[in-house]
């Protein structure tokens, strides 16, 4: 006999033989990526969701019930765990705004959201969540069964120009008493919505007490809620069970995944990027792989004492190398439309820039070149943002932490990945803000610069099995 029991708004309990519980646990573990490692020689080979006591986020039961049943084993559901997982609506309204209608896909999120009361929504960048966030906030407001009761709501988002961007998206829809709170904002208490950057609220000088009267919560890019994570510290001072989470890709690691879906609750809605590409709701692309071919790129030999200094030699001579640089910058150069250049590092944006200046001056060109990295103001980010959506031939280096999220620039025709590495989420999220669809835009094109080198290789290898795995369309074309 298995019985699963709740044992508050966040945990609940396996019981059952021992056995069958490391049974079922062993189906949600995952290999544990740092065992036998340097310093992690004496970690656990495998990385659980279940402690060996039986405990799990509550949001996971419906993952392991699923499991039980596919097994055909006889189990209990508490009643009570059974309540919080379900604290949605039968009957509800969907809120419509003034003069904006939904799309497809997010009147289904929002009707998906409001019967289940708490789970993830997965839309691509472009894909309009913010819009699908506030519908979820309204409407849940509406169908409240309290009379004249109004939500407090928290939305999580996960940098300052998030706080700002959606604040006034809010704003703009109609959705009237928002507050923001960030460095630079103290939260308006009596205000029925709070947008929070992730940072001031895991600032050790921040009251959070404001936490506790929360009735709804909101989680855009919930991807970063990763296993030890320390976002995850704030939901323990949430206790709504009224929670969703925003992202356009989950993680790939499973044990990831369970952390979300244990903290916030299951999956409601997945769109994929074709499906909007195929309604028309954002812009055609297409990838373009340029593979650079090194005649001469040394070998760097591998230190046992440093495993991560043989990659790190690599990656320095690449943003260093001098052709490789012209090579970018001539592509950027000859693209006659606003184009970004993503970049991991400073220093590599800084040698772009640099390059490009003297090609420019070479040329007397007075094209706008700018390089958003993360001391850039925030008004000299928006300054920037509005820039581009008023003319077609501005260049923009953007290191790619900030880039990846939060900028909207519906014109932009082009973006060149100067280091893509091989993060799944990074690039899918890069390449959805090429996507806004535009009146000049009829299609967008993703560059994307891979090398011979040892590293370079294995990371387009990972590359192309994203690209393929999402049925993107790309070519290759080989620089000698």
């Amino acid at each position: 006999m298995i019985e699963i029991s709740y044992l508050n708004n966040k945990q609940a309990q396996i019981t059952t033989d021992v056995s069958t519980l490391d049974m079922i646990r062993n189906k949600f573990s995952v290999t544990n990526p740092a065992y036998g490692k340097g310093r992690n020689k004496f970690a656990s080979a495998r990385l659980y969701a279940i402690t060996p006591t039986g405990k799990f986020d509550v949001g996971l039961a419906e993952n392991i019930c699923a499991y039980l049943q596919s097994e055909q084993f006889f189990f209990k559901l508490d009643q009570k765990l059974n309540d919080i997982l379900n604290v949605g609506y039968k009957n509800f309204n969907i809120h419509q705004f003034y003069c904006l209608n939904y799309r497809d896909h997010q009147e289904k999120s929002i009707k998906e959201a409001m019967k289940k009361g708490r789970g993830v929504i997965i839309i691509p960048t472009a894909g309009g969540k913010t819009l699908i966030m506030a519908g979820v906030i309204e409407s849940m407001q509406n169908n409240i069964s309290v009379d004249s009761k109004r939500l407090k709501t928290l939305v999580i988002v996960p940098s300052i120009q998030l706080v700002e961007q959606t604040t006034s998206d809010f704003i703009k829809y109609g959705i009237e008493s928002v507050t923001k709170w960030s460095g630079d904002n103290n939260p308006d208490p009596e205000a029925d919505v709070i947008v929070a950057g992730t940072q001031i609220l895991l600032s050790e000088k921040t009251d959070l007490s404001l936490l506790s009267d929360i009735d709804l919560l909101l989680i855009d890019e919930v991807h970063g809620l990763r296993r030890g994570n320390e976002i995850n510290k704030i939901f323990n001072l949430i206790t709504t069970n009224n929670r969703f989470g925003f992202t356009g890709t989950m993680p790939p690691s499973l044990i990831d995944q369970w952390n979300i879906i244990g903290k916030v609750g299951p999956v409601l809605y997945e769109e994929k990027t074709l499906d909007l590409k195929d309604k028309k709701y954002v812009s055609d692309f297409k990838i373009m792989i340029l593979n650079i071919k090194h005649q001469n790129a040394p070998k760097f030999e591998i230190n046992q004492l440093k495993p991560t200094e043989q990659y790190n030699k690599e990656l320095e001579y690449l943003l260093s190398n001098e052709r490789r640089n012209t090579i970018i910058s001539n592509l950027a150069k000859r693209l006659d439309s606003n184009t970004v250049i993503m970049v991991d590092r400073i220093e590599h944006g800084v040698n772009i820039k640099n390059k490009i200046d003297e090609l420019f001056e070479k040329d007397n060109s007075d094209r706008p070149i700018y390089f958003i990295q993360g001391s850039t103001e925030m008004e000299d980010r928006e300054n920037i943002r509005s820039l581009m959506n008023d003319r077609n031939d501005v260049i923009v280096i953007a290191v790619s932490k900030i880039f990846s999220t939060g900028i909207n620039i519906p014109n932009l025709h082009n973006i060149i990945f100067a280091t893509a590495g091989k993060a799944k989420i990074k690039i899918m999220q890069s390449i959805g803000r090429a996507l806004r669809l535009h009146p000049t835009k009829k299609s967008a094109i993703i560059f994307d610069i891979a090398d011979n080198t040892k590293y370079s290789k294995k990371h387009l290898e990972e590359r192309i099995k994203l690209y393929k795995n999402e049925n993107y369309t790309y070519e290759e074309k080989q620089i000698q």
